[in-house]
């Protein structure tokens, strides 16, 4: 935009000097508050532009750190899922070793049982039978 005001200057200047034997003082002034105008509104747009750049730039800033909390919480997301796959397959292999020690608790039990009867049938016989004896 000053480019454009910077040319229109030196247009207006240009078109001044070949006139110059025809341009009177008043044309010539008028031609410098148009040209100052222009150099203002041109200075006025590059202050504009200056601001518009340092918005965006402080969007791209924001949108950067929005990015890496992402990316952070994406990884923190995966290593918690990991964690809960571990711990389910540790929760399972304790489940089945659990079931097992408690088959095993039992087993010796009911096997003992079974032989402690078969060996002294006098003690699952009743009470009055012993007496008849003697």
């Amino acid at each position: 935009m000053l480019k454009k005001a910077g040319r229109m200057t030196v247009v207006v200047l240009a078109g001044a000097v070949a006139l110059g034997g025809c341009a009177t003082v008043d044309s010539v002034k008028r031609a410098q508050a148009a040209a100052d105008a222009a150099m203002a509104a041109a200075q006025a747009g590059q202050a504009a532009a200056g601001r518009a750049q340092s918005s965006a730039d402080a969007a791209a800033a924001a949108a950067a750190r929005a990015q890496s909390s992402a990316d952070a919480a994406n990884s923190a997301a995966q290593a918690a899922a990991s964690q809960a796959q571990a711990t389910g397959a540790q929760v399972t292999e304790l489940s089945s070793r659990v079931d097992r020690l408690e088959a095993q608790h039992r087993a010796p039990a009911r096997h003992h049982r079974r032989h402690h009867r078969a060996r002294h049938p006098a003690a699952s016989a009743p009470a009055g039978s012993a007496g008849e004896r003697g």
